[in-house]
């Protein structure tokens, strides 16, 4: 990894902090201790369902912590999968935050969810995985899905979907036309035509950039009418809730092969909505 890549990376982390609304939500499953490095330990949110029939890799965004997404991952664990999420080092709530810089934190993330990965192949071997975050986690989501290949060889070759609310946007030095230009998965980003992060992210717009320069295949973009950055942070419930449902629909048409879930996901309300499908 070159200098070029860690001022990439920069940039992206100063775009990528966002305001963090507490919200109170339910436990996870368990919280697990997860040994990331010789050096370095974290813990992990587990949400587990009764009948593992798949496995989500899930990065949170910028500053956030798991319990955050407790409604979203609490779905996913409803409809059948396995949810892990490291506590990033970047989180308002890991006890050694400041000891890391920006450019430390993004490998550190990325060394988070090759652990969280190990983790999942050991305790449900054989079972198919997906990866998905939020904001910044995204981004590293579809890292773990072929992305950035044109800086450092990021991809988890156990992965095959990504989900993504939301994204770092379209950052100039960070994100270029090579950037999703080697997504080898499936992908649905959902956010919303008020998408915004003041200072940094101006033009909604922005978010659809993985989709829109992906190649085409499998490749979806649902915008919400009204829906912003923090959307799955349930501020407004029926955007919450269609946000939820259209992600828990994804990963069960392409994970688990669900044709039902397939079909729901093709289903559009044009008042309301507009998708982008390549």
């Amino acid at each position: 990894m070159n200098k070029r890549f860690f001022f990439r990376v920069a940039v992206a982390l100063a775009l990528s902090s966002l305001a963090v609304v507490q919200n109170v939500f339910a436990a996870p499953t368990a919280t697990v201790p997860l040994q990331v490095s010789p050096e370095r330990a974290t813990t992990m949110a587990v949400w587990e369902p009764a009948q593992v029939r798949g496995v989500v890799l899930f990065s949170t965004g910028h500053g956030a912590w798991p319990e955050r997404y407790d409604g979203v991952l609490t779905a996913w664990r409803d409809a059948g999968f396995a949810v892990v999420a490291p506590l990033h080092v970047d989180s308002v709530k890991y006890p050694e935050r400041g000891k890391f810089s920006m450019q430390q934190g993004f490998g550190e993330r990325l060394a988070d969810m090759k652990a969280a990965s190990a983790y999942a192949a050991a305790r449900w071997p054989g079972v198919p995985v997906a990866a998905g975050g939020h904001s910044y986690g995204t981004l590293i989501s579809l890292a773990l899905g072929g992305a950035m290949a044109d800086m450092a060889p990021l991809r988890d070759p156990s992965v095959v979907a990504v989900v993504g609310y939301s994204s770092p946007g379209r950052i100039p030095g960070l994100v270029t036309p090579a950037t999703y230009a080697s997504v080898a998965v499936p992908v649905l980003i959902v956010t919303g035509d008020r998408d915004l992060v003041p200072g940094f992210v101006g033009d909604a717009k922005d978010h659809l950039y993985p989709v829109e320069s992906a190649p085409a295949g499998g490749k979806l973009a649902l915008v919400l009418t009204g829906g912003e950055h923090n959307l799955i942070g349930g501020e407004q419930e029926a955007l919450f809730a269609r946000a939820r449902d259209v992600g828990t629909a994804f990963l069960r048409a392409e994970v688990l092969r669900d044709a039902a879930a397939a079909e729901a996901l093709a289903a559009e309300d044009p008042e309301t909505e507009r998708w982008i499908r390549r």
